[in-house]
């Protein structure tokens, strides 16, 4: 009679739930990663976790929801409001788009970009995919935008003039104070104000020559 065969670690592990597998490693969380491999002794074509492995660190300017992978070729200073300064990583969209893209340290120009470029840009996708609408308030108010020179005081004022129907809508609480805090430390034709420009001029040139229609300033 041949003997039982050795239960292997990994099928063992396998068995196992999550909180086990967490507690027999010592980590947990979405930062644990398991390397996979096929049972030697009980092969049934499915792999096995067997040990945990640290996830790649990610940007800490991306938004929570999406975060990109850091480029291990940018890393700066991050200076939090309290506890020590450490050295974080940055994608090659947040370290060539951010306004303090010539600093070696993280600014509140730079949190505040990386805010005001996430609500433009899924304003402006939920705008071409139909699933926001402008206000007439708002479109007049872009328009507006598209006109004027941008510089911190005219958006401020801007801004604290709008009307009580653009405050209730989308497209002033995607700009909020982040636009204001940006053109603070760029030039107004600065890459990082390039997905804000993009936005305001889609929604300006609608309002000024909607289909079938002229603009409303025409003679």
């Amino acid at each position: 009679m041949k003997p039982a065969p050795a239960i292997s670690l990994s099928w063992v592990l396998d068995l196992t739930s999550a909180p086990a597998r967490a507690l027999f490693c010592g980590t947990a969380g979405a930062a644990c990663r398991w390397a996979r491999v096929t049972d030697p002794i009980f092969p049934t074509g499915n792999v096995r976790p067997l040990w945990p492995m640290a996830a790649a660190p990610a940007c800490h300017l991306c938004p929570a929801d999406g975060r990109a992978p850091a480029d291990p070729a940018f890393t700066v200073t991050f200076r939090p409001a309290s506890g020590p300064s450490r050295r974080v990583g940055l994608c090659a969209y947040c370290q060539v788009g951010r306004p303090g893209r010539e600093r070696d340290e993280l600014g509140p120009a730079d949190v505040a970009w990386r805010a005001l470029e996430r609500d433009a840009t899924r304003l402006l996708t939920a705008h071409e995919q139909g699933h926001w609408t402008p206000s007439d308030g708002e479109a007049e108010f872009a328009a507006g935008l598209a006109r004027m020179p941008w510089t911190e005081e005219s958006m401020r004022t801007a801004v604290r003039e709008a009307s009580n129907i653009v405050y209730a809508g989308r497209l002033l609480r995607a700009l909020d104070n982040n636009a204001i805090v940006v053109l603070r430390h760029v030039p107004p034709d600065d890459r990082a104000l390039h997905s804000l420009r993009r936005l305001v001029d889609v929604l300006a040139t609608e309002w000024e020559r909607p289909p079938g229609g002229h603009s409303p300033d025409a003679a």
